[in-house]
């Protein structure tokens, strides 16, 4: 019985170990939130990018990036990230409408931790600039 056990205690050991051994979080941007500042409603394009490591022991692949609204499109990387290698997330904005702090929010959807990861964008919109 007691060699049972022992037996039992290591082997529930072993297979807590790999477990430990997995880093927290997976995909770690450098910044999840990002803002434009105040910009004025117009035809220009605004793009950020969120840069990310996979911090995580396996390749990362990030499957789709929600976007919240037609007035933005997001690009990633299709191809699996190594591990400690990066990549980036890139959105694209156009201010259609005045919106005084607007603040979007874009889920990363990975096999990665977190699951969803979260990006936010944020902007102080206001009228177009008149011009003479």
């Amino acid at each position: 019985m007691k060699r049972f056990l022992i037996s039992f205690v290591f082997v529930l050991f072993c297979s807590l170990v790999p477990l430990a051994a997995q880093p927290k979080k997976t995909l770690v941007f450098d910044n999840n939130t990002q803002s434009l500042g105040t910009i004025h409603v117009s035809e220009k394009v605004y793009t950020v990018v969120y840069p990310f490591t996979n911090a995580g022991l396996l390749p990362l692949q990030i499957q789709v990036v929600s976007e919240p609204c037609v007035c933005t499109t997001a690009s990633w990387p299709k191809e699996e990230i190594a591990p400690g290698e990066k990549g980036e997330i890139k959105i694209t904005y156009q201010a259609n409408g005045p919106n005084e702090n607007m603040s979007l929010t874009f889920y990363v959807y990975s096999n990665g931790i977190p699951n969803p990861a979260v990006l936010f964008l944020k902007a102080n919109i206001k009228e177009a600039k008149k011009t003479k």
